[in-house]
């Protein structure tokens, strides 16, 4: 009755798994462009030409980007270095479609979402520097 239950306990979690592994897939370009110009309308309130022309730039940088990560002659550094570029060139572009108002908004809509980020990667990095199979020192006997 034990190996039932643990067989089926270890389908369950591994189903599971398989179920994350999809949920991670990439979107194409194209989704990607159309749902991040959707969010940008509905926090910004952008009228139909802005939104337009959002989705045109965003699908530009993405397929950009896909570009430079499927690049496998670039060192990381270099991968960085071309996104950082990519994403300003997005910013300006966006400073040319955006009203000053709804420019300002994005700004401080992304500083928040930089934020978060950067906090969630730390907390992860934490969790990794409290791993107990690590030792410690003095503790390695």
């Amino acid at each position: 009755m034990k190996t039932v239950i643990l067989a089926l306990a270890f389908l369950v979690g591994g189903s599971a798994m398989a179920q994350q592994a999809e949920k991670r897939e990439r979107k194409t370009a194209e989704e990607r462009a159309t749902a991040s110009a959707q969010r940008m309308t509905t926090r910004l309130g952008l009228d139909e030409v802005q939104k337009a022309k959002i989705h045109d730039i965003n699908l530009g940088i993405a397929q950009k980007n896909d570009a430079i990560r499927d690049n496998t002659s670039l060192t990381r550094e270099q991968k960085m270095a071309q996104m950082k570029a990519s994403q300003d060139s997005r910013n300006a572009q966006y400073k040319e479609v955006l009203t000053s108002d709804q420019y300002t908004k994005y700004e401080a809509w992304e500083k928040e979402r930089r934020e978060k980020m950067q906090a969630k990667h730390a907390e992860k990095q934490g969790a990794k520097s409290t791993n107990p199979t690590t030792p410690v020192d003095g503790d390695d006997l």
